[in-house]
């Protein structure tokens, strides 16, 4: 089971550090903008990070 254990939102109200917990293990993502294209980077395990992409996805349709 994936699930988000925390997001935290800039002023713009687009996500900005989000964690989430997977079987394999935490991982913490964070996203940024540069030359207006948004992109995020994570930490953590591979395997807990394959396990993780679709809910970055999930969150990035959501609040993005």
């Amino acid at each position: 089971m994936k699930r988000i254990s925390s997001i935290v939102f800039d002023r713009h109200e687009h996500p900005k550090r989000a964690t989430i917990i997977t079987p394999l293990g935490t991982i913490r993502v964070e996203w940024r903008e540069v030359a207006g294209e948004r992109y995020w980077t994570s930490s953590g395990e591979l395997p807990a990070k394959q396990l993780a992409v679709p809910v970055i996805q999930r969150i990035e349709r959501l609040f993005c």
